[in-house]
């Protein structure tokens, strides 16, 4: 099966593969997966990537290796996870590396994948689970227009839920 690929000023996304393992284990191994359940032995690590690439053929969308285009370098991922255990998906996203943070990459490739979410799949909305200590993914749901929901609950300890709705939803 394949996927879509976006494209943005800086990025390519497009779905997840082998090309992405040795980055995204790296992560998910790292104290930088803190929010992600990590850091994680090898075989978590595996697993957890695993579920990443699988989602695609389960659900027919998930989550989007994020590959500068000019290198072709994976730093992060984007998307909706939406393990068997969530009622509903999660809009995620990570940078693999702190080299890439300040760059505006994750806002790039958050933006551009909640545009295709609600342009080209016509999703009213999708929630994001945030640890109220995790301040740099708070602030990218506030300028990626989410708003948190008191009224929903999340399946993840101690995290918030925050909603991102259509545009044309907003009032």
């Amino acid at each position: 099966m394949t996927g879509p690929v976006l494209q943005t000023e800086r990025l390519t996304l497009r779905r997840p593969g082998a090309s992405d393992e040795k980055a995204m284990l790296g992560f998910l191994m790292s104290p930088r997966a803190e929010f992600y359940g990590g850091p994680m032995d090898l075989a978590n690590a595996w697993r957890k990537f695993a579920t990443y690439v699988g989602q695609w053929d389960l659900r027919g969308y998930g989550m989007f290796a994020v590959v500068l285009t000019d290198t072709g370098e994976t730093i992060g991922m984007a998307g909706p996870f939406h393990p068997g255990e969530f009622d509903e998906p999660e809009m995620s996203w990570l940078l693999s590396d702190a080299a890439h943070e300040g760059k505006g990459y994750a806002r790039e490739a958050s933006a551009a994948v909640l545009h295709h979410l609600f342009h080209d799949l016509g999703w009213q909305g999708v929630i994001s689970y945030i640890d109220p200590a995790n301040a740099p993914s708070l602030a990218l749901a506030e300028r990626l227009g989410a708003r948190r929901d008191p009224s929903a609950v999340s399946p993840l300890p101690g995290c918030d839920t925050y909603r991102h709705m259509a545009p044309e939803l907003v009032q």
